[in-house]
């Protein structure tokens, strides 16, 4: 007897079992083009929104603007408050909240909505029209989640991710629902195994396990669990490189191991590695080698790269400011901290970490990064660079490799691939805005920095600002100093969150050689500390009314009364609030702008991160 109802039916004749395989075939393919229905929804619902509010537009061209302290304005605030718009806003903020469990994230509220009803959907297809047939049963639930595998695939792509094209989001927005169907996909497979192994046991056919074909299905799910567990955000604050290589070593061997194991999976388990090949080889071609300069910046972890690339790819990051790349270093730059036939030499032929561009030269095709050095091996090996670089080492790039002289002399070799995120977006969004506020911790900045600079360029009277938090003063001297540098900027807030050291420097626990005020920086920095009145980059401090600005903030920053100040100014005004920093810090910036929209107020918001 099987489960519940079920029963193992023995004895089926060809045309039976020719039925039965023509319903699992066409069950996979309606699961399949179901994944379609999501996208189709979405598109129609933008394009209701766009004709109701081309035509709202087109007939108020003669309504009467009244004046905001007027009792038409107040009532227009009272219904706004009420409005289905209102209420529409408060709902897709609930549905974006995080759901928390003993202080630990698991996604957004949305994410699970969503995931269980694609997974009860997805089930419904699994059971229909199967009778009483146990294997019946078992096979849907198999071929039901392989008809998700090029979805998956799909939702992961970097380059030609076709819903990022089709939804004009970001390969970070899309990514996340790649997560949530790897999770329902596991479930159904999860059913589908559990299945088997109570008909293998109820029939005495343990021994099954051993035959290769079975066992491929068996090696493929366990190889999708190890991918979800070194998934989890713990294992890849741990080891990036684990995560990294497992993700790309067994995302490859999935399919495969499926294709052996259910040959009738074979169109979905073709589309799959069609899929993630295009992607590869595209990727693969978008990909420069740049020469680049690495520095230290004195008195803290952060690692400074300046990398030259072609001209012909520098408009692309100046048209994305906060992009974000994914940096290798080539095997002709690894000699200097590796030996050639160790396997960590190896292990960097998989490695492509994400650095988010802190800024690009007008003049020159000059990439600046900036990069904290976390004690994994990619920073660590930039690390060394540095030292090296300081040092005039001559084995800075190694034995054996040949560098370029003239321009490129004294720099290392590193291959950049990108742009991507969501900046290419921002320029459009942040138009329809009354006011911006910009939120970043520590090297956050080199996403909020860009993003800053853009908005002001673009429109110079925006009414913007940007909120910083620092441990060490030197970690904002790359944004602070230089030509380009925001000292003296009425927009621009930092806080250093550190411990005051002698002669008015900030500091943070242990300081490298030199301290914190070492250097030409550090003494420009320590100066900018010590003056409280007269002349700030060229204004006086009762320019700003007395208000502490750049580096006078020597505290952590309010950000109740910061959200307060930028929502206080008008019921009417649309406001973005952009975050890219620690996770507590979003979580509590979240919060009270949460007020805000419960108010009713037009809230646009958007956390920038490498959450996965």
């Amino acid at each position: 007897m099987g489960l519940f109802t079920y029963r193992f039916v023995e004895g089926l004749t060809a045309a039976e079992k020719l039925a039965r395989r023509q319903a699992l075939d066409n069950y996979g393919l309606a699961a399949q083009l179901s994944d379609l229905l999501p996208v189709v929804l979405i598109l129609l619902y933008r394009l209701t929104r766009w004709v109701v509010r081309e035509r709202a537009e087109g007939s108020g061209g003669g309504e009467y603007a009244a004046v905001p302290s007027s009792a038409v304005m107040k009532r227009r605030r009272e219904e706004g408050v009420r409005s289905w718009g209102a209420r529409r806003r408060r709902m897709q903020w609930w549905l974006g909240e995080d759901v928390v469990v003993r202080g630990h994230v698991y996604g957004q509220r949305d994410e699970w909505i969503v995931g269980t009803v694609w997974f009860l959907w997805l089930v419904l297809l699994s059971v229909m029209d199967t009778g009483e047939d146990y294997l019946h049963l078992t096979k849907r639930f198999g071929i039901v989640a392989v008809s998700q595998y090029p979805l998956q695939y799909l939702l992961a792509l970097k380059s030609l991710n076709p819903f990022s094209y089709l939804l004009k989001s970001s390969h970070e927005q899309i990514n996340r629902w790649h997560r949530v169907c790897a999770r329902v996909t596991t479930c159904l497979l999860f059913i589908h195994g559990t299945l088997y192994l109570n008909f293998y046991l109820q029939n005495n056919r343990l021994h099954r396990l051993g035959v290769p074909i079975v066992l491929a299905g068996v090696i493929a799910f366990v190889s999708l669990n190890l991918i979800l567990t070194t998934a989890l955000r713990p294992i890849r604050r741990l080891s990036y490189r684990l995560f990294f290589l497992t993700h790309l070593t067994l995302a490859t061997a999935i399919p495969l191991l499926i294709l052996f194991h259910a040959p009738p999976a074979r169109t979905f388990m073709l589309q799959t590695l069609l899929a993630f090949f295009v992607d590869l080889i595209s990727r693969k071609l978008d990909t420069v080698t740049a020469h680049a300069s690495v520095e230290s910046i004195p008195g803290t972890n952060l690692i400074k790269l300046t990398a030259t690339i072609p001209h012909v790819k520098t408009n692309r990051f100046r048209t994305s400011p906060g992009c974000h790349i994914y940096l290798s270093i080539p095997a002709a730059a690894r000699a200097a901290f590796a030996d050639p036939t160790s396997i960590s030499h190896l292990l960097f032929e998989f490695l492509f970490n994400p650095f988010t561009v802190a800024g690009v030269s007008d003049t020159e095709s000059d990439l600046t990064l900036i990069a904290r050095h976390s004690g994994g091996p990619m920073t660590s090996a930039l690390g060394h660079y540095a030292v090296l670089a300081k040092s005039n080492n001559p084995r800075f790039f190694g034995s054996g490799s040949v560098i370029p002289s003239g321009r490129n002399e004294g720099k290392v070799p590193v291959n950049i691939e990108g742009p991507y995120g969501s900046a290419g977006y921002f320029s459009s969004w942040f138009s329809g805005f009354d006011r911006i506020l910009l939120v970043a911790g520590g090297v956050g900045a080199t996403f909020a920095v860009p993003v800053y600079k853009s908005i002001l360029t673009e429109n110079p009277d925006a009414r913007v600002r940007l909120v910083w938090s620092v441990r060490t003063a030197g970690e904002a001297t790359w944004a602070l100093l230089g030509d380009e540098g925001l000292v003296g900027d009425e927009g621009v807030e930092v806080y250093v969150t550190g411990q005051m050291g002698g002669g008015g420097v900030w500091q943070q626990g242990e300081q490298s050689e030199g301290g914190e005020g070492s250097g030409a920086e550090g003494t420009e920095m320590s100066r900018m500390f010590r003056r409280r009145s007269g002349s700030l980059g060229g204004r006086s401090q009762s320019a700003t009314g007395g208000r502490f600005t750049s580096l006078h903030n020597r505290q952590r920053p309010d950000l109740r009364r910061v959200v307060d100040e930028v929502f206080g100014h008008g019921l009417e005004e649309k406001v973005a609030v952009v975050v890219c920093g620690p996770e507590e810090m979003a979580r509590e910036l979240r919060e009270y702008v949460g007020v805000w929209v419960r108010k009713g107020r037009m809230v646009w918001w958007h956390k920038e991160g490498f959450g996965f």
